[in-house]
């Protein structure tokens, strides 16, 4: 059975919906009588796409509604033979030319040519790569990253199809990461803490929001935010990352050396079920450092200070520099109930009305940082 050609100026939105994941948009489609047999100009099928995505509810979806599972693309190829399709070939990266600018937990990361690009390559230590847990969790990551799409997320670019490294490539922002920036800075001015954090949230926010599934990210930390060259910031790193999934209304579970100790939300480090609020608590750790140029308990060792937060309820002292808006605001992130905890779609709200009162009391000549309210 040949799949029936799209009508170009017909419905494309069953492929659409399919190429997304949208199990709903799918639904809707075949009940208005689309054909699960619908292919674009490749002679790419619903099936085709869904299968090339990992959509595995679609793919089961359109099955069970009578899709082809023999249709053939323009390049001869069945839905049972889709390799991924972020997948580039390691040839055309030289990774005895690249320069290494940072180390991971499980592996390094270099900056690489691409096709004249210069580009972030992730790797996996070789002497772990063979490792199933360490390979499941990789995949795990790429095949989360190459859906997502917004400004304020690090843009994934494929996997390398090397065979015996686990490599895979992003866009390289050369100005480093929300670290690297405080440690050179210091506490940074309300106005580029508020558009920082901006940023920051409006990344999460996407991530938050993201369908079929909300993506919790685990682990923002400086470190995971970089900065492009028009000085924006991008959120980064999703190997800790989890969908959450309708049918666990419970919450997640995971251990306390899950994410980074300094950033990690009080329910996480006691190991209790856990949704997308640990996130805004490691936003609110992040907003206050970037007021504070840092961490303001250096001394005490990581772990340590997750414990006191915890257990004793412990948080940083919000001094005279921070603008009360942005007390309140820090306070309502990292509050001891998940559940009070604003989420990042009220978070923007919240510090675009904060930067519209910075731009007004700049531009009446009256700016005081620590008098917006």
């Amino acid at each position: 059975m040949q799949p029936q050609m799209i009508d170009f100026e017909g419905p494309y939105r069953l492929l659409y919906c399919s190429s997304k994941c949208d199990k709903d948009g799918v639904i809707q489609e075949i009940e208005k009588g689309v054909s699960p047999n619908l292919a674009d100009y490749e002679k790419r099928t619903a099936l085709h796409l869904a299968s090339c995505e990992g959509c595995k509810e679609i793919v089961d979806l359109l099955l069970e509604k009578g899709a082809d599972v023999n249709s053939i693309d323009r390049w001869g190829r069945t839905m049972l033979h889709q390799n991924p399709c972020y997948e580039i070939d390691h040839t055309e990266v030289d990774m005895d030319e690249a320069t290494l600018i940072g180390e991971g937990a499980y592996g390094e990361f270099y900056m690489v040519k691409w096709r004249g690009t210069e580009v972030a390559a992730k790797t996996i230590r070789s002497s772990i790569a063979s490792n199933h847990r360490v390979r499941s969790t990789f995949m795990k990551e790429l095949a989360l990253w190459q859906r997502l799409r917004h400004p304020n997320i690090v843009q994934f670019l494929g996997v390398l199809k090397h065979p015996d490294r686990l490599i895979f490539l992003t866009e390289y922002l050369r100005n480093g990461s929300l670290y690297d920036i405080l440690k050179k800075k210091g506490r940074l001015d309300p106005s580029t803490a508020v558009a920082f954090a901006l940023d920051i949230a409006r990344g999460m926010n996407y991530l938050h929001q993201h369908k079929p599934h909300a993506i919790i990210h685990r682990d923002l930390s400086p470190r995971n935010v970089l900065q492009d060259e028009a000085g924006h910031l991008k959120v980064t790193e999703f190997g800790l990352s989890k969908l959450a999934l309708d049918k666990d209304p419970c919450g997640y579970k995971m251990t306390g050396g899950t994410g980074s100790y300094r950033y990690m939300a009080p329910e996480v480090y006691r190991r209790e079920p856990y949704g997308k609020s640990v996130d805004v608590f490691s936003f609110g750790v992040l907003v206050h450092e970037m007021f504070q140029g840092g961490p303001s308990n250096r001394a005490e060792e990581p772990e340590e200070v997750a414990d006191k937060r915890a257990y004793e309820d412990s948080r940083p002292s919000l001094s005279v520099v921070y603008p009360e808006a942005i007390k309140t605001l820090i306070r309502e992130c990292w509050h001891k109930n998940p559940e009070y905890r604003p989420s990042f779609e009220d978070i923007i709200t919240h510090l675009e009305h904060i930067q519209e009162s910075l731009q007004f009391k700049k531009a009446m000549g009256t700016f005081c940082s620590c008098a917006i309210s």
